[in-house]
């Protein structure tokens, strides 16, 4: 196959030892953990799941790391394979400041936060064996091509629109060949009948996200949207679905036996915007905090990432590589695509399904995308008047009460509204 990158000027990965860095790494994990444990009401085993993300879990695991980036790569390809998919996208604000060392212009946190844990030669990203990179963003198209220079890399080419019509046999194609370069990379093989048993535990994920969603929507206080986000999130670092499906059962299990002794006189929200990863959990703080519950969302590391099942109409592998790409492709929430029907067509159906009171959208400064698609959603929000505002921060902390202040201020209106 052709290669994506001109090896003529490839250069040696940047490699950095600071352990300062590695320090401050480590507290920001350890930090908002304990802030988590403050939750009033927590599943029994929600260590089980902190543990991968804090990645103190998977010691002895043979199987070959890949690492991929957004949501639009279908792990089930890589688990049935028998590698390890692991999602890198990066929200650890302590590695912000080494990656603006090396990209000094005016990039995404994201971005530099995920090029920064490449530094380090013993973290989770440098041990991976491939990359894949979806070209879901221009700082994503050109990561691809630096990232290249420590492992083989694979850019996913995504379509501008997401027509199934137009574009599904080439999005079919593409994912066909990325399962080839893995394969001449790593000299892994697909087999339909472990594609299939790997789409069946992805398609029990999604009942279970699906039961966890409704049952949230009833009693938010009996699971905290940080909690379900360290649950969702934990089923991409490459733990085995199988494993992950038997521990999220047993929290539906609490949350549907959870008894609620008087109404919940909370704000609901729907939250949008851009990606929320762990441990950069500063804005869901802030909003259970200011006395909000966060209902619904459609955020790419929420519980949008996981809400859509694969749906098999035949099994064959040209079908079933269909099947896939309009699962992550066509029904992704990415505003990367050029039409924003799909997206504010699921915010209005999650608000009228979950009885919000108001919709969040989270800004992620020097991301443009979100930040564009402010305009067309504060209008539609106005006309259909529901109460609408917009939250804008990075990485750092610096900006918390400020930031409190503002949604405080917001959910006031939330509440005039009632």
């Amino acid at each position: 196959m052709t290669e994506q990158f001109d090896p003529r000027y490839g250069i040696p990965p940047r490699r950095s030892e600071d352990p300062a860095a590695k320090r401050y790494s480590r507290l920001v994990f350890e930090q908002q953990r304990k802030r988590n444990a403050e939750i009033p009401v927590r599943p029994s085993n929600i260590s089980w799941f902190e543990k991968i993300l804090m990645e103190e879990a998977g010691e002895g695991d043979a199987r070959s790391p890949i690492g991929y980036f957004c949501n639009m790569v279908p792990q089930e390809l890589i688990l049935a394979m028998g590698a390890k998919p692991v999602r890198l996208g990066c929200g650890n604000p302590a590695l912000v400041q080494p990656g603006d060392e090396v990209f000094s212009g005016e990039i995404c946190p994201v971005a530099k936060a995920s090029f920064a844990s490449f530094l380090d030669e013993k973290s989770l990203a440098s041990r991976c064996d491939l990359l894949i990179v979806p070209t879901s963003c221009d700082a994503k198209k050109k990561l691809g091509e630096v990232l290249a220079d420590f492992a083989p890399t694979f850019v996913l080419n995504l379509p501008p629109e997401q027509d199934a019509n137009r574009y599904g046999a080439s999005m079919a194609s593409e994912l066909e060949r990325m399962t080839r370069f893995i394969s001449k990379q790593l000299g892994l093989k697909l087999k339909r009948r472990a594609l299939l048993k790997e789409i069946e535990a992805a398609q029990t994920r999604t009942a279970i996200v699906r039961s966890l969603q409704d049952a949230r929507s009833e009693k938010p206080a009996a699971l905290s949207i940080r909690d379900l986000y360290v649950i969702l999130q934990a089923s991409f670092a490459g733990v085995p679905l199988v494993d992950w499906n038997r521990e999220a059962d047993k929290v539906l299990q609490e949350v549907n036996s959870y008894q609620v002794d008087r109404k919940r006189m909370r704000p609901r929200l729907v939250l949008t915007g851009a990606p929320i990863i762990w441990p950069n959990f500063k804005l869901l703080n802030l909003i259970e905090e200011c006395g909000a519950d966060v209902v619904a969302d459609t955020l790419c590391t929420g519980i949008q990432s996981c809400f859509d099942p694969v749906v098999i109409d035949e099994k064959s592998k040209s079908a079933i590589y269909r099947a896939l790409a309009q699962r992550y492709i066509f029904a992704s929430p990415c505003p990367c695509f050029i039409s924003q029907a799909t997206r504010l067509s699921r915010i209005l159906d999650l608000v009228k399904e979950h009885r919000a009171d108001g919709v969040l959208h989270y800004g992620l400064r020097l991301c443009q995308l979100f930040d564009m698609e402010v305009y067309r959603l504060g209008a539609i929000m106005r006309q259909k008047k529901i109460p609408f505002t917009t939250i804008r921060t990075d990485y750092s902390l610096e900006d918390t009460e400020q930031l409190r202040v503002r949604l405080e201020a917001f959910l006031e209106t939330v509440w005039e509204e009632l």
